[in-house]
């Protein structure tokens, strides 16, 4: 009995060497990462509060500023703006007389800021033909090469040389020469 005994204190001291020591490590790691991760919390908690302190003086930083800039620009950028007085320069002509131009194409040319006979004769082929290009395909198939010449004869009244022109024309186009 006593060599039974001998045994199971034996294998009694084993096992308490092996477990003590791990039941002693996890402790003090659990302690350890406690100690850690409560340190880590409050710089997190130290740096949020400080993010906090700096948003508020820069929200208080732009609403004074803000409040500056509205006052600055009430006082120096406000203009009076008054409408031009209309003459018979300014309004604009009639461009459907115009071989090839219909009401379309009249308002596009308009918004682009050609609004008198002048304005057409002084505006280049290659310019309208951009015009028509950015408008879309329907406006592509028109040629615009004439309307310069057609608006300077309307710009000048000449209005008979502007109908034999017309007549002259295929489609808004000067005919092929044979």
């Amino acid at each position: 009995m006593n060599a039974l005994f001998t045994d199971n204190l034996f294998q009694w001291t084993s096992v308490t060497e092996i477990i003590f020591p791990l039941l002693l490590s996890a402790v003090i790691g659990y302690a350890l990462s406690r100690l850690f991760l409560s340190v880590k919390s409050n710089r997190i908690k130290n740096s949020i509060a400080n993010l906090r302190s700096e948003i508020s003086k820069l929200q208080k930083d732009s609403s004074i500023q803000g409040r500056q800039k509205d006052r600055l620009s009430t006082v120096s950028t406000r203009k009076t703006v008054y409408p031009k007085p209309e003459t018979e320069q300014s309004k604009s002509d009639d461009f459907k007389i115009i071989e090839g131009i219909g009401p379309k194409i009249e308002e596009l040319l308009k918004k682009e800021g050609i609004l008198t006979y002048g304005d057409l004769a002084n505006t280049s082929p290659i310019r309208l033909a951009s015009i028509l290009r950015n408008a879309g395909p329907r406006f592509q198939i028109q040629d615009p090469s004439s309307w310069p010449k057609q608006a300077n004869l309307a710009k000048f009244g000449k209005w008979i040389e502007l109908q034999n022109l017309k007549e002259h024309l295929m489609g808004g186009k000067e005919p092929p020469i044979n």
